[in-house]
């Protein structure tokens, strides 16, 4: 469950800097910024490309596809290759669905942090900087055009799986790098960013279904 809980937190900072982070080094003008233009995007759509580094492992694990999100439904993270998987992140549950369609809910009990990480996105869709900064200590540097941030976990619940992120980006985040501790890495790729109006209706619908 490890990977499922590093993968909702990965997606959901990943947007972070659209609920405006309040940076620890004074940085909050470039999020402030950044977060003005892009609240203007009720949808955001990109294409990834996921590399993992796993000590234990000669080569790395290399997967791409495409991330939607919502700010009133959540994040659809859809892998493509090297197999189909989609997975579907809410506040309050991670929804897993297979090539052929069929869908598994899991809630808090069955995915350890995720309430954690449900009030960190309720923190991102809602603005509070506040509450992000209760999780994150935050270095930023870069303005609005071309920025670099670092989150390091505060609180011993992220610390666990999470030792440090940093998020980098001009007008949407162009990459993330999870160090989850050790010799283990992640990092996401994202191209072809843009922001969209709203989601089709086939799109609604899957958000919608349980």
């Amino acid at each position: 469950m490890s990977v499922l809980r590093r993968l909702a937190l990965a997606v959901v900072l990943a947007f972070a800097v659209q609920g405006a982070i309040a940076a620890d080094d004074g940085a909050f003008d470039v999020f402030a910024q950044v977060g003005a233009r892009l609240n203007k995007y009720p949808v955001v759509r990109a294409e990834f490309v996921q590399t993992q580094r796993i000590a234990a492992l000669k080569r790395p694990l290399v997967s791409s596809g495409r991330l939607l999100f919502s700010r009133q439904h959540g994040v659809l993270w859809q892998i493509e290759q090297p197999y189909r998987i989609s997975y579907i992140l809410a506040e309050d549950r991670i929804v897993e669905i297979a090539a052929d369609g069929t869908r598994r809910s899991r809630g808090p009990r069955e995915v350890p942090g995720l309430a954690e990480i449900g009030r960190i996105f309720r923190a991102i869709l809602s603005a509070d900087a506040v509450s992000l900064r209760a999780y994150f200590e935050t270095t930023a540097s870069g303005d609005a055009a071309k920025w670099e941030v670092t989150l390091k976990p505060r609180q011993v619940q992220l610390a666990q799986f999470l030792q440090r992120m940093q998020l980098a980006g001009g007008e949407f985040v162009d990459s993330i790098r999870i160090e989850p501790g050790g010799d283990d890495l992640t990092r996401i790729d994202f191209r072809k960013s843009r922001g969209d109006a709203a989601l089709s209706e086939a799109e609604t619908q899957l958000f919608g279904r349980e």
